[in-house]
């Protein structure tokens, strides 16, 4: 993998940790699985217990994130709690934990 990726993700992290209460924060898709090629997005899964306030309005703040750090992430914010497609269990069984919390 990546490390500058793994920097990128950690570095995003931070801003993403100081604007919402986040649960995990995990990098996955093809950097994760080594198929990335230079025009690849970074896939970043934002992990909340619950989401409190406007689901879209806080997805567009995290992609206003985006810019500060670098404009090839891909964040996608996900409810523990409300993972019926099990896309979320896929992410944790295949992606890169970049932070979790102590709760």
């Amino acid at each position: 993998m990546d490390k500058k990726v793994v920097e990128i993700a950690r570095l995003y992290a931070e801003k993403v940790k100081n604007y919402l209460p986040v649960n995990m924060i995990v990098l996955y898709g093809s950097h994760v699985k080594g198929t990335a090629t230079k025009s690849s997005d970074i896939d970043i899964a934002i992990v909340v217990d619950k989401f409190s306030g406007d689901y879209l309005k806080i997805s567009s703040d995290l992609f206003g994130l985006v810019r500060s750090v670098n404009k090839r992430i891909e964040p996608v914010l996900l409810c523990r709690k409300n993972d019926r497609s099990g896309f979320l269990e896929n992410i944790m069984k295949n992606g890169k934990i970049i932070y979790k919390s102590a709760n």
